[in-house]
């Protein structure tokens, strides 16, 4: 019962700090006092939440809202900072596998996914053969998505 508040505790702490800053104009840290901060300071509820106990949803939440945030600060502030999808879906495959560290669910999700970032990351070949391989399973890893997220849904039960 003593962590209940933490949760709601660390967003309002976060949200009243935020608004201080702003009206306060404290110059080094203006830059980052925009939306993704919200995400980030959510995201830090969730991650308090997850470590007190085997919370699932808040471990995978705490992840992909702390890795969104981080990333879109990034994309503002950082020169090179990879804009394609492919971060999105990695941020997505690490929210997995910490969910699977604290719950043991969700490790094929998140290898999955994993691998699709990487392959998007690191497709860049001219080799012509390797480049032909490539493209002809591009057409299809949307089906094999649907189809896996289709067999947790229906088929696999507990």
């Amino acid at each position: 019962m003593k962590g209940k508040g933490n949760f709601s505790g660390i967003v309002l702490l976060g949200i009243g700090l935020f608004f201080l800053a702003r009206q306060m104009n404290v110059t080094y840290v203006l830059p980052y006092l925009t939306w993704p901060t919200f995400l980030i300071i959510i995201g830090l509820a969730f991650l308090v939440q997850s470590a007190s106990g085997k919370e699932g949803p808040s471990a995978f939440s705490a992840i992909l809202l702390l890795g969104l945030g981080i990333h879109f600060h990034a994309i503002s502030h950082i020169d090179g900072w990879p804009k394609e999808p492919a971060m999105i879906i990695l941020i997505i495959a690490l929210a997995f596998l910490y969910m699977y560290k604290q719950t043991k669910e969700g490790l094929l999700a998140g290898i999955v996914l994993l691998a699709i970032s990487g392959w998007s990351f690191f497709n860049k070949s001219d080799t012509p053969s390797i480049k032909e391989w490539f493209s002809s399973i591009e057409g299809f890893w949307p089906f094999i998505l649907i189809g896996v997220g289709a067999y947790f849904i229906f088929i696999k039960k507990k």
